[in-house]
């Protein structure tokens, strides 16, 4: 995926006052515009998002470069999506159109892979606008980045991001969703969805009750936790049986096994014994649990360094 927030991208940013009883067709056009300018030429991704002040929201549209946006600004397409979102404003107030750089903030973000079928990204194209529509509309929605293939890439990629994961499972798991993907069925090979929640994917889980992982520095102490024993023990024993081997063949097959029984020994055993530890159950024991589980897993450094003290 390129990185819409390059010093070499451009990004428009529109931003609507809108009346009161103009938020449903406004969904219609923000999902009309967002998947008009997937198909415009040096586009690079997409994002709208409330503002936070009543009925205002924001739409980014990243190109490649200024030509290209500029080339945007001036298309018959962009002029014509003005004219039809000046009717849904608020009285006295006009569509405000900035340009220059700005970063996605944060939320529970839902990444989507989608493998279109060949001649048909035009329909899809028109799916998208209605997905788009549809969850505009759900509680928590904060915004979609939408992005299409580009040079290397096979799939579409969708970002979604609501408040919380509980808004984002309820408009996943809603009839209005579920009827919309098997609409697209005959338009796509396939869909791969994946929560962006922690910095370790498939090792650890991620609070149900915020759609997040745990702090990186847990994280960090618990695969240490889980790493080292084995490594010591690989030099000790496997190293030797390596010896002969080219060193680049030898480190990457102790890497595998490394990686291997971190993630089906250590990992998932150290997961379920501290998810106290990982996830406090209130914000008035997080301190004392914090210092606690800190506490246990310095002592059990300091249990397998004396263990294995004179292994090597």
């Amino acid at each position: 995926m390129n990185n819409a927030s390059s010093t070499n991208t451009a990004t428009l940013i529109a931003k609507f006052q809108l009346r009161s009883d103009a938020e449903n067709a406004f969904a219609e056009w923000q999902a009309r515009a967002l998947t008009r300018a997937a198909g415009f030429e040096g586009f690079l991704n997409s994002e709208i998002t409330p503002s936070g002040q009543g009925l205002a929201w924001n739409v980014l549209l990243r190109f490649a470069d200024s030509r290209h946006l500029e080339a945007w600004r001036k298309s018959e397409i962009w002029q014509h999506l003005l004219a039809d979102a000046t009717p849904l404003l608020a009285e006295k107030s006009s569509i405000e159109v900035q340009v220059k750089g700005s970063e996605t903030d944060g939320g529970v973000v839902e990444v989507i892979i989608t493998q279109v079928k060949p001649g048909m990204e035009a329909a899809y194209r028109e799916w998208e606008t209605k997905i788009q529509q549809a969850q505009s509309k759900f509680p928590g929605y904060r915004g979609a980045y939408v992005q299409p293939p580009v040079a290397g890439e096979l799939g579409w990629t969708t970002l979604m991001r609501f408040d919380s994961a509980e808004q984002l499972d309820t408009w996943l798991k809603s009839p209005e969703r579920a009827a919309l993907v098997k609409e697209a069925e005959s338009l796509v090979d396939y869909a791969h969805l994946q929560r962006m929640g922690t910095s370790f994917p498939g090792w650890f889980p991620t609070d149900p009750k915020t759609g997040k992982g745990p702090p990186n520095w847990k994280a960090a102490m618990l695969v240490l936790l889980g790493l080292f024993p084995i490594v010591m023990l690989e030099t000790r024993f496997l190293s030797p049986q390596l010896a002969g081997m080219n060193f680049s063949l030898g480190m990457f097959i102790g890497n595998v096994i490394s990686v291997w029984l971190t993630t089906y020994l250590t990992m998932p055993l150290f997961i379920k014994t501290f998810g106290w530890w990982l996830f406090p159950k209130s914000a008035a024991e997080k301190v004392t649990v914090n210092v606690a589980g800190t506490a246990v897993i310095f002592l059990l450094y300091a249990i397998e360094v004396a263990a294995l003290w004179h292994l090597l």
